[in-house]
């Protein structure tokens, strides 16, 4: 009788262990993003991003709870990143307890949202931290960096836009065509050997642009 209690002493004292060690390990959530122009011209891809996050997590000791990834989409907006709005909900759930990063403008290039989001995994106990630049926001220096990093994302963003805006302009004043397709012009190639992207104008298509007039002339 007293063996069988010992045994089932062991058991539960071991059962107990093994739910304190479980809890200790700190889940985290990875999230990725990159647009299509970063993935061309900085060549960082989503992959690349996961594998070094998951590689820091298997290192450091925690658990992967799940990997949120925005293929192909711009930091401008939240709601139209469906990965980072089931991130932010389950952040709400308490799901997870560390948010992990490649860099901290993958979660928002705007200083408001990327507060607004800090703020969020501060009252729900989730800490944020970022593997390249290397803060967590556990610690007042931590958190202080990450305001710091906050403006000078959105910093990047405001200039990466103007630089948009003005290379455009430029293609428009040599003749070049800034979109895709219209109805009624081919689009011809006018790049330059070197060009790191490819440029063109448009030429009337005679067959659809007769298309076109009809279609005019039928509102008339």
């Amino acid at each position: 009788m007293c063996a069988m209690m010992q045994h089932e002493l062991d058991q539960f004292l071991n059962e107990k262990k093994h739910k304190i060690v479980t809890a200790s390990v700190k889940r985290v959530a990875i999230y990725a993003r990159v647009s299509t122009t970063e993935q061309a011209v900085e060549g960082y891809s989503i992959d690349e991003q996961q594998r070094l996050l998951t590689e820091w997590c298997e290192k450091n000791g925690y658990i992967v709870y799940e990997v949120y990834a925005d293929r192909g989409i711009s930091g401008k907006s939240i709601k139209k990143r469906p990965a980072l709005v089931k991130l932010l909900e389950d952040a709400q759930n308490k799901k997870f307890d560390v948010v992990l990063v490649w860099k901290t403008n993958r979660l928002a290039r705007n200083i408001l949202d990327l507060l607004k989001i800090e703020k969020m995994f501060d009252q729900n106990y989730i800490s944020f931290r970022s593997y390249t630049e290397n803060h967590e926001t556990e610690t007042a220096p931590g958190k202080l960096q990450f305001h710091m990093l906050a403006a000078i994302a959105e910093f990047e963003r405001n200039t990466i836009s103007e630089n948009v805006k003005m290379g455009m302009l430029a293609r428009a004043r040599e003749g070049k065509w800034n979109g895709g397709r219209v109805l009624g012009y081919d689009l011809e190639d006018v790049s330059n050997e070197g060009d790191k992207r490819k440029h063109t104008r448009l030429v009337i298509n005679e067959k659809e642009a007769k298309t076109v007039k009809r279609i005019s002339l039928s509102y008339i």
